[in-house]
């Protein structure tokens, strides 16, 4: 991996990983995963690796102050050292957790406490009225974010690529078969994660019985099943906007 693919891989996470990016979802390690695919030109193993941590994270997200781990800073690490260390999804899925905590760490120390300091500062500058420091310590807040993601980032790629492919030629074969088992286990336990968070709605259980009808019987691929889902969104929205006027 040349330092400029470092980089623009390390920028990547600083811009994807802020918060306003992760409401508008390029955070997700399913979006934000294939991006460095491309960068490193393999875009197949980005797609597939970044898909696999996903699944690790589906129910996970940030309510309020409740920082979820961070997986977009887990994905980009790990797909990144994934294929430049050419060990693949193992690399992947052993590196995103202590990333994704390392990731919320990080947010909880220095990034939301810098923030809260720096909107404090932007009041005091509104009542004196000082505009352009009031711009100054907005574009502040949002450097905090991408040094969040540059740093560790840069640090992990510039330090960590030999190293994890020496230590992955270095195990044995029954704890790598392990890693394998662990990449299989951890996408059930997002999905049930993701289940969890739908609760007790019946609307929305139906809905989930008929997509699973659908792929497993029927044998639809995702393009059609995401058609079919628009659809359905699109007619459900449709009648609650209808209940409201009335």
């Amino acid at each position: 991996m040349s330092i400029f693919q470092m980089i623009l891989i390390s920028s990547w996470a600083g811009i994807s990983g802020n918060y306003f990016m992760d409401y508008l979802g390029f955070a997700r390690p399913v979006v934000c995963g294939p991006i460095v695919g491309l960068i490193l030109g393999d875009i197949k193993s980005g797609i597939i690796m970044s898909a696999v941590i996903e699944s690790m994270f589906l129910g996970t997200f940030t309510v309020g102050a409740a920082l979820a781990p961070d997986y977009n800073l887990a994905s980009i690490v790990g797909v990144a050292l994934g294929i430049s260390s050419g060990v693949g999804v193992e690399a992947a899925v052993a590196l995103a957790l202590p990333v994704a905590f390392l990731g919320q760490f990080l947010m909880m120390s220095i990034v939301y406490p810098g923030n809260l300091f720096l909107l404090h500062k932007a009041d005091v500058y509104a009542e004196e009225g000082k505009v352009k420091q009031i711009e100054t310590t907005y574009l502040m807040g949002g450097l905090l974010w991408f040094l969040k993601g540059f740093i560790p980032t840069f640090l992990a790629l510039y330090f960590g690529s030999p190293a994890v492919k020496k230590l992955f030629e270095a195990l044995p074969n029954w704890l790598v078969d392990g890693f394998s088992i662990v990449g299989g286990i951890l996408p059930a336990v997002g999905f049930a994660m993701l289940i969890d968070v739908i609760g007790d709605s019946k609307g929305v259980w139906a809905l989930f019985a008929v997509g699973f009808i659908l792929v497993s019987y029927l044998n639809l691929d995702i393009i059609a099943l995401a058609v079919l889902a628009s659809v359905f969104a699109y007619l459900y929205i449709s009648k609650d906007s209808k209940r409201e006027v009335i």
